[in-house]
This record gives C-alpha cells, structure tokens and sequence, in this order.
C-alpha cells in the first residue's frame, strides 16, 4: 500500500511540473519580439518553479548581433540578457548539447554570469540554445543554495527538454525581427533607414507640436568621399561610411536617432533637444573624425565632415519635409563656404596616391 501511495505521489508531482512547463510554453509561443520573449520567460521560470536567478546570454555575432542595439537598450532586461562571445560558451559547455550544471568553482563561468550576480549564487544550470543546429545562446538558472544545481544528485533531462522549447521559440522570435530589422535598417552601416527617418519625424513633428518641445535635425556628409571611392575603391569607401556611421551612433543613441539618408549623406535627429545642443554633437563627430584617420590597409586615411541643422523652435517649419529642407540647405551653404579650407587635407593624401 505505501509503495502505491508513494506511486501516486509521484505521478501527481510530475503532473504538477509538467503543468508548469505547458504555463510557461504557453506564455512564450506566440511571442513575436525578442526583449518581450526574454523578459516574460525568465519571469515565468522564477514564478513556476521559485528559481532566485534567471538569464539568458545569447551571442554577440551573426545570427543574433541584431538583437544587440534593442536589447541593451531596455532597463528592465539589464540583468535578464547578456552578450558573450561563442568561444566562451563553448569554453563551458564543450561539446554538449545538454545542460551543465555547476556548483564548484563558479569563477570559471564568470563571463556568462551577470556581473551582480557573481557573489550571491553558489550553484547553476547551463542549458544550451541552439538555432539550426549551432549554439546561439545559453538558457542559465541559478540559486544561492549549492545543491539545488548539483551534477552528482540532480538529473537534467526536464531542463534539457525547456532549452529545446526555448531554442525553437527563439529561432522564430529571431527570424521575425530579423525581417523586420532588414525592412528597416541600412544594409552596410547599420543605421535606420530613410523611409524610417520619414516615419519617425512625422510622428515626432506632431508631437512637437502637440507638447510645444523642441525638434532638431542635423545632417552630415563626408567630404571629398567620390574622390576616396575613385582613388582608393569602393571597399574602402564602404569602410569610411561604416566608420562614420559607428562615430554617429556613439555620439547619437542616447539622446536620439541617426540614420542614413543616401550615398554618403546622414541624418540624425533629436527630439526635446536644441539646434545648439545638436550642433555641439555634430561638432564633436567632425572632431573625432579629423583627430582619427580612418585605418585602411597599409594607409591612414583623412576623413572630414561637412553637417548643417534646423530645428522647430528655431525656424518654424510647416512640416517635417520643411525641417529636413532646412537642415539640408544648411549643409550645402557650410559645405561651400569651407570648401577651399577643410577638404584640401584629404586630397593632399589622395594626390600622393595618384
């Protein structure tokens, strides 16, 4: 009789885990946007099976170094995603496709473990992501109590079977915003499109408005960039963009958007902020940029920037198509007026090519 009641113990408690994994399946299925995926499953596993700590470290190359921009952007995930080379997830797991677990010299997996986690926890599960086959990401849970996680007591066939839900949940999470990032984002810079530029000023003219705030954008190309692309070749030319693009994005994402308008022209755009507030970060970039010649193959190659602005409060336009017009204006007549001055740097280098 007791080995019946003990038989019906267990049948009901793996009913009870196997309900709690069909919850959380159910809550991650038909998620279509990656920082949601991420939050709403690590929320679940600690609500479902009272785990302190969960995260997921994904790799910072292709095919997710797409996700990286959105994810670190958001607060609420700063403990919940990491970035990790592949060779340090390797350097873990080896060559298994199954879970890790870990609770003796937790030093060795400090990479993959969030920063203030590292002195509370004394014991961890590693499962492995994987998309088509290659290792993409870890799914890692950890408590404070050494044993919960112990590999010489603990079997990992229930979380080996999460990591593979997880795995296919996130391929087609991945895929979708895969698309949606190449629908909108420059293909050789990174940078958002120009029909997203379009987009997002008419709905932060509005709001301009609406709220009585400021708008400022700025544009900025790179001088004498024909003659580098004739000289020196497209690749190199495709290197300077990128350069200036990295340059924007480091001086911009904080505060607003940068995009690429066309050839080698570039916007960025700054909500609540002043046209001298933008101009200083434009003045910045074009500092950076005559301070660090960009390093192509066996030469130092100059890059100067030409740029020009406008903003709501300052030049009353009546739509944002006016507001670009502005700044693009500006461009030109700072671009004429130095023309003889700031780009002779570069086709003095260019000329020495020839």
């Amino acid at each position: 009789m007791h080995n019946i009641n003990e038989l019906i113990d267990n049948v009901r408690h793996n009913e009870e885990i196997a309900r709690k994994f069909f919850e959380i399946e159910r809550c991650i299925l038909s998620i279509g946007r990656c920082d949601q995926f991420v939050s709403t499953l690590t929320k679940e596993v600690q609500k479902q099976f009272n785990v302190p700590y969960v995260w997921v470290n994904l790799i910072n190359e292709a095919p997710l170094s797409h996700l990286i921009e959105s994810l670190e952007k958001m607060p609420d995930l700063r403990d919940r995603v990491l970035f990790t080379r592949r060779r340090s997830m390797i350097d873990i797991i080896k060559s298994s496709n199954k879970t890790v677990l870990v609770n003796t010299n937790l030093s060795r997996c400090w990479e993959i473990i969030p920063a203030v986690y590292r002195d509370i926890i004394s014991s961890v599960a590693i499962s492995p992501l994987t998309i088509d086959g290659e290792l993409v990401g870890l799914f890692c849970q950890a408590d404070s109590d050494s044993t919960r996680y112990d590999a010489t007591t603990k079997d990992t066939f229930l979380l080996d079977q999460l990591a593979i839900k997880i795995s296919i949940c996130l391929s087609n999470v991945t895929a979708r915003e895969k698309l949606e990032y190449l629908a909108t984002r420059d293909p050789l810079t990174g940078l958002l499109n120009r029909r997203q530029l379009e987009l997002m000023l008419d709905r932060e003219f509005a709001r301009s408005k609406m709220q009585e705030r400021d708008l400022t954008v700025v544009f900025i190309d790179c001088d004498a960039f024909k003659s580098i692309n004739d000289t020196l070749g497209h690749n190199c030319g495709d290197e300077v963009l990128e350069y200036i693009a990295k340059r924007l994005l480091k001086y911009v994402h904080k505060q607003g958007l940068a995009f690429r308008f066309a050839g080698d022209e570039f916007v960025f755009v700054m909500p609540g902020k002043s046209y001298e507030q933008a101009i200083l970060i434009a003045e910045s970039i074009q500092e950076y940029l005559q301070s660090n010649p960009l390093r192509y193959k066996s030469n130092l190659v100059p890059i100067t920037i030409s740029y020009g602005g406008a903003s709501v409060s300052s030049d009353r336009p009546s739509n944002y198509k006016h507001l670009l017009k502005i700044a693009d204006e500006r461009l030109y007549d700072y671009k004429n007026n130095r023309k003889r001055l700031v780009p002779t740097k570069v086709f003095k280098f260019l000329n020495r090519l020839r």
